[in-house]
C-alpha cells in the first residue's frame, strides 16, 4: 500500500498547475528521492489527475490540455485519496482563470470576469461533482465532464477547485485547503489575422492591495489565447518636463484568455506631477509585438485619458488662453472706438440741428 501512496503523493505534488491555500500546504518532497508523507492528523487529502493519451503537452504536464470538438463530449478524472483517520468532505467547483495585476494568472475564483471579454466562459462546459464524501484511509476518483454545444475559437482556460477542511482535534480553528487543478479546453485555432491585441481602455491612480501610491493602466486581452513569456514596458513622459516621468516593465508575465488586469506604476516615494504625458505601452509575447501610444492628464489627485486635440491644447494653454485675451481686447476696443466715432456723429449732427 506504501508505494502506491508515494506514487499517489509524488505525482500529486509535483505538477505546477496545483495551487493550495490555507495556514499551511501538504508536506512536499525535501529531495527528488526522498518523499515525505504528511502525518494523517496533518494532512486532508492528496490528488492526481489521470491525464487522458490525447493530453497536449504529454501526460507528465501536470494539468489537463484538451482538444475538444463541437458536439463533443469528454469525461476526465482526478484520483484522490484520504490518508487521515476521520472521513472527509472534498467540495468540488470549475472556475474561469482571471490575470492577477501585473500579470499573472488565478485559477481559483478570487476574481471576477469581465463578461464583456469572456461572453462564453468555459466554466459553463464542465462539470463536477460538488461534493464527494471519502472516507479514512479511502481512495476515489472524481469525475470531471466536458460537453461542447457550440464551436468556439481559440482556448477557454478553466480549472477545477477541490477543497476540504483540516481535521485537528486539539485546536477550534479549521484551515481550508483549496487545490486547483488546470482545464484547458481548446477549440479551433484563432489566425493571427483576427488578433485584436492587448488594449488599454482607461488608466487610473490609486493605492494598490499594499498600501502603495500609483498610476495603474488598465489592460485587456479580448483575444482567447494565453499570452505567454510576455515583457510589459510602459512609460509616461511629461510633454513639458522632460526630466518628469513614470515607467514600469513586467519582463515574464503570463496573461489568462478574454481577460483584463491592471499594471501599476508605483510612485516610489515621487510626487504626482500634473500636467499632460506621453504614454508609450508596448507588449512582447509568444504571439506578438504591439506598441499603443496615448495622451494622459494627471491632475493633483487622478489621470485619465484624452484626445491628441485635448492634450495639444493643454500643452499650449497659457498661449492660447494669452492669445484670446489679447483678441478680446482688440476686438473690445474696436467696438469702443466705432461707438465713440458714430456717438460724435450724432452729437455734431444734433448741434448742427440737423
Amino acid at each position: 500500500m506504501v508505494k502506491p501512496i508515494r506514487k499517489l503523493v509524488t505525482i500529486g505534488m509535483a505538477f505546477g498547475m496545483m495551487i493550495a491555500l490555507g495556514a499551511g500546504t501538504a508536506q512536499a518532497a525535501k529531495k527528488k528521492s526522498s518523499i515525505e508523507i504528511p502525518k494523517a492528523n496533518k494532512a486532508t487529502f492528496m490528488l492526481m489527475p489521470e491525464l487522458p493519451k490525447d493530453n497536449i503537452g504529454g501526460q507528465q504536464l501536470g494539468y489537463f490540455n484538451l482538444h475538444l470538438k463541437t458536439d463533443q463530449t469528454k469525461t476526465v478524472h482526478i484520483k484522490v485519496y484520504n490518508p487521515t483517520e476521520h472521513t472527509i468532505n472534498i467540495y468540488g467547483q470549475v472556475n474561469d482563470a482571471t490575470t492577477n495585476d501585473n500579470a499573472s494568472v488565478d485559477y481559483l475564483g478570487s476574481h471576477q470576469n469581465n463578461r464583456q471579454l469572456l461572453k462564453q466562459p468555459g466554466s459553463k462546459l464542465v462539470s463536477v461533482s460538488r461534493k464527494t464524501e471519502l472516507p479514512a484511509g479511502a481512495t476515489k476518483r472524481i469525475a470531471i465532464k466536458i460537453k461542447v454545444n457550440q464551436p468556439f475559437q481559440g482556448t477557454k482556460a478553466t480549472a477545477v477547485n477541490l477543497s476540504a477542511n483540516q481535521f485537528n482535534q486539539k485546536s477550534a480553528v479549521k484551515n481550508a485547503y483549496r487545490y486547483a487543478i488546470g482545464l484547458i479546453l481548446n477549440g479551433q485555432t484563432v489566425q493571427k489575422r483576427d488578433y485584436h491585441y492587448l488594449q488599454s481602455p482607461s488608466i487610473k491612480t490609486r493605492l494598490t492591495k499594499d498600501k502603495k501610491p500609483a498610476i495603474s493602466v488598465k489592460l485587456n486581452n479580448p483575444d482567447p489565447i494565453y499570452l505567454e513569456k510576455t515583457q510589459i514596458k510602459i512609460k509616461l513622459q511629461n510633454q513639458k518636463w522632460q526630466f518628469i516621468q513614470y515607467a514600469t516593465t513586467i519582463k515574464n508575465g503570463k496573461v489568462a484568455p478574454n481577460t483584463s488586469f491592471y499594471v501599476d506604476l508605483l510612485l516610489g516615494g515621487k510626487r504626482l506631477v500634473p500636467g499632460t504625458y506621453s504614454m508609450t505601452l508596448t507588449t512582447r509575447n509568444s504571439h506578438y509585438k504591439k506598441t499603443l501610444h496615448k495622451n494622459v492628464l494627471i491632475t493633483a489627485s487622478q489621470a485619465k485619458y484624452i484626445n491628441g486635440l485635448n492634450a495639444a491644447y493643454l500643452r499650449n494653454r497659457n498661449w492660447v488662453l494669452g492669445g484670446t485675451a489679447v483678441i478680446l481686447v482688440i476686438i473690445g476696443g474696436v467696438i469702443v472706438r466705432v461707438y465713440r466715432v458714430r456717438k460724435r456723429k450724432r452729437d455734431l449732427h444734433a448741434k448742427n440741428g440737423e
